[in-house]
């Protein structure tokens, strides 16, 4: 959207134009916060950067719903609701592949949420998921932000694990870099997509065959779907079951993480490992001989790519602070 101001005129004490009236007071509002305000005569006064925020929510967790609202509202950040698809409705199909109903219903949540993108004039927006918390500087950093020109998606979270990563590019304040992510990071709980990513998601992705998090920020799995995916280093965001002082919260507790390992115990292998087969001294000395020409090998071959690209395996932190909502839920106590 443009950042404009129509011309108009002045009557009685208040701003005129066709059939649309506003006080003097809201235009010099409007007029005191120009750099970060959108004006239109039909929409109320609009913030974050003309960014569309998507929370996507179960109906049976208005626990979540409540938690989430009191964060963003603390932060300033208006948002629009996604009613998420429920994997335990009878009436669900389970659909394809190996994944689990709720897993599958995670997924085509997320691609509810791409649609309705595409459904406005929006050019990127901000998806969230409802147990993710949110670092106080989320808006700010958002305000300041400058996307990468070929990113599809920028991931915003971290679940504390290492990864592959590409060389940083400053985007904003607080001296967060983004990393182009080359390797598996799971987790889709907040994440900025671009509606280029979206139109080409919708279009192509017949059936969900894998959990939205392979498919989105997995490269070395059969399912992902190509893109241009970031890191945001350190992250905004973590979601609630990884942050210990609320892992054990009501809140925390996930559909998808039960289904999840539920679906892993099946994979694994019932029957037990094979009995290790006896080595002599020789044998043995020559096994840690190859193993060590392997790790050094591997080490060699890491730096030269680290050195001629700027990749690395890097750890992804949080860092941030959180707002009064997250410290009282924390605390035990209730909101006011």
């Amino acid at each position: 959207m443009r950042r404009i101001l129509p011309a108009l005129t002045v009557r009685d004490g208040r701003f005129r134009k066709g059939d649309n009236e506003r006080s003097v007071s809201e235009y010099i509002l409007a007029f005191l916060n120009v750099t970060k305000c959108v004006w239109t005569l039909d929409e109320p006064l609009r913030y974050l950067c003309d960014m569309l925020v998507l929370l996507i929510n179960l109906a049976r967790r208005p626990d979540r719903l409540t938690f989430m609202q009191a964060q963003l509202d603390a932060l300033g950040l208006p948002f629009e609701r996604v009613d998420a698809i429920d994997g335990r409705d009878p009436g669900f199909d389970p659909g394809p592949g190996f994944i689990t109903p709720v897993e599958r219903a995670c997924a085509l949540s997320h691609r509810k949420a791409w649609m309705r993108l595409l459904e406005s004039s929006e050019e990127q927006c901000l998806i969230l998921e409802d147990d993710v918390l949110l670092s106080r500087e989320t808006k700010a950093w958002l305000e300041a932000l400058k996307r990468p020109e070929d990113a599809d998606i920028l991931r915003l979270e971290t679940r504390l694990q290492k990864s592959l990563l590409g060389p940083g590019h400053r985007c904003g304040q607080g001296g967060r870099r983004f990393h182009r992510l080359l390797s598996v990071h799971f987790g889709c709980a907040a994440y900025i997509v671009t509606r280029g990513f979206a139109e080409r998601a919708v279009r192509d992705i017949g059936e969900f065959q894998a959990p939205v998090d392979d498919v989105l920020f997995a490269p070395d799995r059969p399912y992902y779907f190509p893109s241009i995916a970031y890191q945001l280093r350190p992250a905004l965001c973590i979601q609630t079951s990884f942050y210990a002082p609320l892992s054990a919260s009501v809140v925390s507790v996930s559909d998808l993480a039960r289904e999840r390992s539920i679906r892993l115990t099946d994979l694994a292998p019932s029957a037990s490992p094979a009995p290790k087969p006896k080595r002599s001294i020789f044998e043995k000395g020559l096994r840690e001989i190859r193993r060590w020409k392997r790790r050094t090998l591997a080490a060699a071959s890491s730096l030269r790519i680290r050195l001629a690209t700027g990749r690395r395996w890097r750890d992804v932190p949080f860092a941030g602070s959180f707002a009064p909502s997250v410290e009282e839920a924390m605390s035990g106590r209730p909101g006011h």
